[in-house]
């Protein structure tokens, strides 16, 4: 994704925010990605007597010229990259050979990754509408060669508005928030402290208990 991110952008049009990045030091020398970090509050409220609200970090990644200011949050975008599953290789799950069908079958393509790849895609799409982003690019790499993890090619792009893509997705956004309240709820009836949210990767649902991190 970082390496995509620097090929999609146009570095001499960098727009700078209000606050440096609070995650590289000085005694960092690599260059920064193309990365701007939003800070956002989302009210959770259910009635008017509650006052519920969640501080979201969230991440762009580029923006539009000529869309507005970014640094109002106007114009943003995120960029993603998609890597190709070698079709002949076991367990391709039906994957397409990308370099033949992208062009003729992109939309065979697109299902199989959303069949494949719901989770990934949908984490994506979240993000970028948590972020306030106006537009999420999807790059498709492919490696060079099936051996060599090396070298990849963008073989193409795609920009789609999160918000249609999420409807694609059949991702609800008012479930989702509904999750997250559940949680804050059960956090608002513990004692203050640091804790930490388990679940077992194996199993749909979520545990109820909260773990106390000593």
């Amino acid at each position: 994704n970082q390496n995509f991110g620097f090929q999609a952008v146009v570095e001499s049009t960098a727009v700078d925010f209000a606050h440096p990045n609070p995650f590289y030091g000085p005694e960092e020398t690599d260059p920064l990605a193309s990365c701007g970090y939003r800070y956002r509050v989302f009210d959770l409220s259910v009635t008017e007597d509650e006052d519920i609200k969640l501080c979201v970090r969230t991440e762009v990644d580029a923006f539009l010229p000529g869309q507005g200011n970014p640094r109002d949050g106007q114009g943003l975008a995120t960029i993603r990259a998609l890597n190709e599953f070698d079709p002949r290789a076991p367990g391709a799950g039906g994957a397409q050979d990308w370099r033949s069908k992208l062009d003729s079958q992109r939309g065979a393509v697109v299902a199989t990754e959303m069949k494949n790849n719901s989770c990934k895609l949908a984490k994506w799409t979240v993000q970028s509408i948590l972020a306030g982003a106006d537009l999420m690019k999807i790059g498709y790499i492919s490696r060079v060669n099936p051996k060599d993890n090396s070298r990849h090619v963008i073989l193409s792009t795609a920009s789609m508005r999160p918000t249609d893509f999420a409807a694609q997705l059949n991702v609800s956004l008012a479930n989702g928030w509904g999750i997250v309240r559940t949680i804050t709820d059960l956090c608002m009836k513990m004692p203050e402290g640091k804790y930490v949210l388990i679940k077992d990767p194996n199993k749909v649902r979520l545990p109820v208990d909260i773990a106390l991190r000593h």
